[in-house]
């Protein structure tokens, strides 16, 4: 007989370190093959020092034995600001660094903070974005872009890295423009590619008239859109519907008015769901892609099977995702940048494969195995 068992522990904070997220200082340290990894497995431990771990365990015993205990962490909250208080390199090129750090698991609180909100751009290594936004103007059958100069407007004034708008309008009349306003996700990432983007905001807008009531006309508006990488296609935040409505005697004016209202609240929502997002990701772990070349069956088992053997600290778990013409991909979830574990190949590559990095973009690295 098999006797199931779920033991949800819930959440663990202790009452210092809800206190030190408002506003104390946490001290953490942390350890990796470079300085920068070292900073980010102690703010992962910061995090987790000064919020809590949200832990569950399912145990299954069977004939009172117990043959299967899993035991799940997820660290909740965010690193706001960091100063780094000591740091030194071992023989063995270990970095250990020392950082004191305030912690939050306030979302709004980082929202709110502009010093916060840059901290974690820096982390996310500052990604550059680009807008594409397909606008129908049914007010004035004229093409318009009163959206995309909005959300624009909001991501700079809000810190990010954003494409000149003019170097994207340069490229109307290409093809591959042509297909990504029209929401082709590969189009598009060819775009970004072309400007140096890392995230693509690929969304349509639509302005409408509700009709006027007395002297006053009724601008509508509706907006979606979906966020991407544009390395390797994930979708970083979907929102489904913003919807504007503004009256005024102008029924132009009153369209504009609504537009910008709905690409003020579908800005304002992509921001919320890249921050937490990203937040989530500094407090545990990111999916990287690696990409080899060169490669043969073997070498292909041996790099996934070296992936799997925690040789490099803060893999989680790796996973092959094929092999084809001599091109082999990994998926693997990873404690840090993807630099981090790009140098750590480098610096610790497995046995019986020479294998050079040869690329990096975001959370992909291009790799090949030398004849």
């Amino acid at each position: 007989m098999v006797k199931r068992m779920c033991v949800h522990l819930g959440v663990v904070f202790l009452f210092f370190s809800v206190l030190f997220s408002q506003s104390g200082t946490i001290t953490a340290e942390g350890m990796g093959m470079s300085e920068d990894a070292a900073i980010e497995q102690a703010k992962r431990a910061a995090v987790e020092i000064g919020i809590g771990t949200v832990m569950s365990s399912e145990t299954i015993v069977k004939n009172s034995v117990l043959f299967s205990d899993n035991i799940y962490a997820k660290a909740t909250g965010f690193v706001k600001t960091y100063t780094v208080k000591d740091k030194s390199q071992g023989p063995d090129g270990l970095w250990i660094v020392t950082i004191d750090a305030q912690v939050t698991e306030i979302l709004d609180e980082v929202l709110q903070n502009e010093l916060a909100v840059q901290t974690l751009l820096n982390a996310m290594n500052r990604p550059k974005m680009i807008f594409m936004v397909r606008e129908e103007n049914l007010i004035d059958n004229i093409a318009s872009d009163f959206a995309e100069t909005k959300l624009v407007s909001m991501f700079y004034e809000k810190g990010f890295d954003v494409v000149d708008r003019q170097l994207v309008q340069a490229l109307k009349g290409e093809a591959d423009f042509t297909q990504a306003i029209a929401g082709d996700v590969t189009a598009a990432s060819k775009i970004a590619s072309m400007l140096g983007a890392d995230i693509i905001v690929i969304g349509t807008a639509r302005i409408s008239s509700g009709g006027k009531v007395y002297s006053m006309f009724s601008g509508q508006a509706d907006m979606n859109a979906k966020i991407v990488r544009a390395d390797t296609g994930e979708i970083l935040a979907i929102v489904p519907q913003a919807r504007g409505k503004k009256p005024h005697i102008s029924a132009t004016t009153a369209g504009i008015n609504a537009v910008n209202e709905a690409a003020g609240k579908l800005g304002a929502e992509i921001i919320v769901q890249l921050i937490r997002k990203w937040s989530t990701q500094q407090a545990n772990a990111i999916n990287v892609f690696l990409v080899v070349t060169n490669v043969d069956f073997m070498s292909y088992m041996t790099i996934g099977t070296y992936l799997k053997s925690q040789m490099i600290p803060g893999i989680q778990s790796a996973f092959e995702k094929g092999f084809n013409d001599g091109v082999a991909e990994y998926q693997i979830l990873f404690e840090g940048k993807s630099q981090d574990l790009a140098m750590a190949l480098m610096q610790n590559p497995p046995e019986a494969v020479a294998l050079q990095v040869t690329g990096l973009s975001g959370n992909r690295i291009s790799a090949q195995i030398s004849q």
